[in-house]
């Protein structure tokens, strides 16, 4: 999952503005406006009210589905492809449907590379220590430590699952029963997502009615326009009808709505000052609406690590686990140019495979520390990509807390505190026991990088997090387990993390093959930290070393 927010744009500046004695702004300042305090959704529903909403139904359904080389154009190649993660299984097994003979080196005894699911029994190794993940065995009990989820738009991926028969399931990613923390707001207790939400947006809403009002936007809009704007702000705040707000049944109820005569009292609502103090709204309150949070949601039943194992299926005789690559060289017979990989399997003897091409998906910072003879501007454009430091930390729980005490199922708190969330499982529901993500920390900035901690230290952040979230949590998780990224053999972090001026530099670089080598994977993508990237920079691969080998 990749995470990123400019709070410079998310200030109360905007409001301000609409609010002051300034001449009147023009339609679309408004809209900006309204985007950059209430963001997308809001902007949309103010784009529809004044009927100016764009006809772009169905446009990120364009997908070319895989590249379809001509059968047999691949006889008598050979290709190496180092790395049995999605991109290096993608590679496989569309090259071999043309002919071409793949072997995959894997450093691992699995495939998946970042699609890493946990169950019970399992052993994890870390540079900072080793552990086993100590809880019973059953189908509802595992931790999808890398991806664990799949956007409704990720259709390269969704693609794969519907080939090979991979049953999906709802992956419930935004839930408005789940809790938002702040030790500096709210008297540090946690108050429900669809309180902050929709207190947050009657607040704004009713700021916004204010400006129309006041008429300082009469010669922005038509005499229509404003009224149908009037309408739609009153209906996103859910305001009374004299453009105040004063609470809605939205945010919750301090008694519910019943038989006979109890007909229920909503919240109290939360002063616009208390909501300011904590820093939900520069992008907690919105993650749900960002272009790859946003509903649906989805994940294989069972585990985010069926997909890697179906693919594993039909290549079972081109996968060579347990093979660390110690080198990789071009070579040139005459005039055609090739490649070798040395590699070691399970201590063995080093070994020594010539291809026509390799294609190497080992995360750039892995890729780094391996002795090449790739060209000078490619080292240093390997070099020059700093990867994030996500961590996760994972628990049994006897007893599914969450669901019967705070009735959340699925989703995610969030809080202000090192953790940064806690993410509920959407798979097991009602089920007697659980495994619960106690936190994900996105590893963005220098300060958030769980692993510079030791693993015990972790795990014990996450347990006095989640004590402000839910009292008792100590009592509720145990055998906790911890993967902090930067620590994990093979990949030493999370994602790509390209600069702006990387991409226009560096990062073409790597596009490119440097003879008969080439990259891929999720760090030559615009989708970085997601599979989806991944399997469609494998595409473009295998579409380049098919024209090349046609030409």
């Amino acid at each position: 999952m990749k995470v990123g927010f400019d709070p410079s744009r998310c200030s109360v500046s905007a409001l301000n503005s609409l609010t002051a004695s300034t001449p009147i702004i023009t339609r679309r300042a408004f809209i900006t406006r309204i985007a950059q305090t209430g963001g997308a959704a809001a902007a949309w529903a103010a784009l529809d009210a004044l009927g100016a909403t764009p006809l772009a139904i169905g446009a990120d359904h364009q997908y070319p589905g895989a590249p379809a080389l001509p059968a047999g154009i691949g006889r008598g190649k050979k290709i190496t492809i180092i790395g049995a993660g999605m991109a290096g299984l993608v590679s496989a097994y569309e090259l071999g449907k043309a002919g071409f003979s793949c072997t995959i080196l894997e450093a691992r005894s699995r495939p998946g590379g970042r699609n890493w699911t946990i169950r019970g029994g399992d052993k994890i190794v870390q540079t900072d220590g080793s552990q086993q993940a100590l809880w019973p065995t059953a189908p509802h009990l595992y931790f999808n430590v890398g991806p664990a989820r799949i956007p409704h738009h990720h259709h390269a991926v969704l693609d794969y699952c519907k080939q090979f028969n991979v049953p999906l399931e709802i992956m419930m990613n935004d839930n408005r029963a789940a809790l938002f923390q702040d030790d500096a707001a709210f008297g540090g207790k946690p108050v429900q997502a669809k309180q902050v939400i929709n207190d947050m947006r009657g607040n704004l809403s009713e700021l916004l009615a204010k400006a129309m009002s006041g008429g300082r936007l009469d010669g922005a809009f038509s005499k229509e326009d404003r009224e149908r704007l009037s309408g739609m702000i009153g209906a996103f705040g859910d305001l009374k009808a004299d453009g105040k707000y004063a609470g809605s049944d939205r945010a919750g109820f301090i008694t519910p709505p019943g038989a006979a005569l109890a007909a229920g009292k909503h919240r109290e609502p939360l002063s616009l000052s208390e909501l300011l103090k904590s820093d939900f709204w520069q992008f907690k309150a919105s993650f749900g609406e960002g272009p790859e949070q946003s509903s649906t949601m989805l994940q294989p039943i069972g585990g985010m690590d069926q997909i890697p194992r179906a693919f594993a299926k039909r290549l079972a005789k081109v996968i060579r686990y347990d093979c660390v690559v110690d080198e990789i060289r071009k070579t040139v017979n005459g005039s055609k140019d090739g490649a070798k990989v040395v590699f070691r399997q399970s201590g063995r003897a080093a070994t020594m495979i010539e291809s026509d091409f390799v294609i190497c998906t080992m995360p750039l910072p892995v890729l780094a520390k391996v002795p090449n003879d790739l060209a000078p501007e490619y080292k240093k454009a390997i070099a020059e990509c700093a990867y994030t430091k996500p961590a996760k930390i994972a628990f049994y729980t006897p007893r599914r807390f969450w669901e019967e005490d705070n009735a959340i199922y699925g989703g995610m708190s969030w809080t202000t505190r090192e953790i940064t969330q806690i993410l509920y499982p959407s798979h097991g529901i009602r089920r007697r026991d659980g495994v619960l993500v106690g936190s994900y920390t996105f590893g963005l900035a220098p300060g958030d990088d769980m692993s510079q901690f030791s693993v015990q230290d972790r795990i014990a952040k996450a347990i006095a997090s989640g004590e402000r979230i839910h009292p008792g949590y100590a009592t509720m998780v145990k055998n906790g387990v911890s993967i902090a990224w930067p620590n994990v053999p093979h990949n030493l972090g999370g994602w790509a993390g390209w600069t702006d001026d990387q991409r226009a530099t560096s990062y073409r670089t790597l596009l490119a093959p440097d003879g008969a080598i080439y990259l891929a994977g999720e760090h030559l993508s615009y989708v970085t930290g997601w599979q989806e990237g991944a399997i469609r920079s494998a595409h473009r691969a295998v579409e380049m070393i098919g024209k090349r080998v046609q030409a």
